[in-house]
């Protein structure tokens, strides 16, 4: 039986196998290395680094060409023929020989690495951008991104955060963003912080709550073991937050990931969702993490209507992490 659930920001429907007996054995898939032993960025390294050094490398500048799918000529245009490049494709990487999981990083490289994000992403929105015909800035939104494991696209061994510069604010923040300032009109509360309260005081899908974040599996999850983490204070964006809080956001994270050690060493995405590069989105937006293990295969009805299939319900999923973190 799928139980349809429909997601509160964004409105869309999730179909959750609820009467399925659950067996975490199924879930158990364990992230593969990216193939070969060649370390690009311990090559790279410094002589003498400090011990937690990140570095900021640029893999490419102008990494989006833009293509109007929609005019007649589209089908026939060759890159070299686009009117503008533009975008970014940075990678963070820690120091020489940091193979760990981001989990099992120091407490003190992994806050440098979201550290380094927060101010590679400063200096990125701090950057000249085109202007519209009307002289406002074209959209900027700065996708912070990880990707453990084969199966969730890494390139890398190397412990590290990806980011992308992106010049319009993709589908997924839109919808949030617009969901966001619905709930604000409709019951005059951010719905961020209205989630995790009901989630934390109700707490059947509650995974541990401390005094930075609320995590969660969200009622409507589009992904197995799915994790949001949702911070107390409200702000919509990442960038505003001091040394001081992002140490408290990494000890968050870090936890969380561990609570996926319940089903080994699974593949994720993990990625930020805050507010576009410039954009004042105080009262309506509130940033988060979130973490989707990568632990089967998108099938056909998936593919065929974009609704999500989740063969794990949240309940169950957010009492096998709960009582990992509790062992």
């Amino acid at each position: 039986m799928f139980e349809l659930r429909r997601d509160p920001v964004t409105g869309w429907w999730s179909a959750i196998v609820a009467d399925r007996a659950f067996a975490r054995e199924a879930f158990q898939v364990q992230a593969l290395p990216v193939e070969g032993t060649h370390c690009r960025h311990c090559d790279e390294a410094p002589e003498d680094e400090p011990a937690h050094l990140v570095r900021r490398i640029a893999l490419r500048s102008d990494a989006f060409h833009r293509i109007d799918s929609t005019k007649p000529q589209a089908a026939q245009i060759s890159l070299s023929e686009v009117e503008r490049a533009t975008g970014a494709w940075e990678i963070l990487v820690g120091p020489r020989d940091h193979h760990e999981r981001l989990a099992d990083a120091s407490p003190q490289l992994a806050g440098a690495l979201v550290r380094a994000a927060r101010d590679a992403m400063r200096a990125l929105g701090e950057q000249p951008r085109d202007t519209d015909a009307e002289g406002r800035p074209e959209p900027l939104y700065i996708q912070v991104v990880q990707s453990y494991g084969m199966q969730a696209g890494s390139r890398s061994q190397h412990l590290n955060l990806e980011l992308y510069a992106i010049p319009q604010v993709p589908h997924w923040v839109a919808e949030e963003i617009g969901g966001g300032a619905r709930q604000m009109i409709k019951t005059r509360r951010c719905v961020w912080c209205a989630l995790a309260e009901a989630e934390e005081e109700n707490g059947e899908r509650l995974v541990f709550a401390d005094h930075h974040a609320v995590v969660f599996t969200p009622a409507a999850s589009r992904s197995a073991f799915e994790l949001v983490v949702i911070p107390r204070a409200h702000g919509a964006d990442f960038t505003a937050l001091d040394d001081e809080a992002i140490t408290d956001a990494t000890a968050t994270l870090q936890r969380a990931l561990h609570a996926l050690d319940a089903l080994g060493d699974p593949p994720y995405n993990l990625f930020l969702h805050t507010s576009p590069s410039g954009e004042r989105l105080d009262q309506t937006f509130h940033w988060h993490w979130e973490i989707h293990p990568r632990l089967r295969v998108i099938a056909g009805l998936e593919r065929a209507t974009a609704l999500a299939v989740n063969p794990a319900a949240p309940e169950y999923a957010a009492e096998v992490l709960r009582d990992r973190l509790q062992r």
